[in-house]
């Protein structure tokens, strides 16, 4: 593999980090949105960067075991593009999982306001019905 080939995957790698970011934040916008609380794209790239940085990680590990793979079998080279493309988006997702405190503190600010609220009403002593 050339050079050129890895600059590629690593590409390839970080649209798929890249559009699992965006699906995040598009969903932890959305629940804060329903909670009434505040939410900044800005503060969840700046404040989840551990994940973020986890995620960059995780690509350039597998750029190092893709002669490994190829060496293996040949056949693997006919699907590392989109084999990249799923470790990027893969990573983040699971880094987003386990690391991102923008994500914590909306469901902090949401248990906060929904315990407000059951205590106001009386109802903390059984769930609230989904119906």
């Amino acid at each position: 593999m050339e050079l050129q080939d890895y600059f590629i995957l690593f590409f390839l790698a970080s649209l798929g980090m890249i559009l699992q970011m965006l699906l995040k934040a598009k969903s932890i916008q959305d629940k804060a949105k329903k909670a009434n609380l505040e939410f900044s794209f800005r503060e969840y790239f700046f404040d989840d960067w551990l994940s973020h940085a986890v995620s960059v990680t995780t690509i350039v590990m597998f750029l190092f075991f893709v002669t490994e793979a190829i060496n293996f079998n040949q056949m693997v080279a006919n699907y590392l593009k989109i084999g990249f493309a799923f470790i990027g988006y893969s990573s983040a997702d699971i880094a987003s999982r386990i690391f991102s405190v923008v994500n914590k503190r909306v469901n902090n600010a949401i248990d906060y306001k929904t315990t407000q609220a059951d205590e106001a009403n009386g109802t903390t002593d059984k769930p609230t019905p989904t119906k």
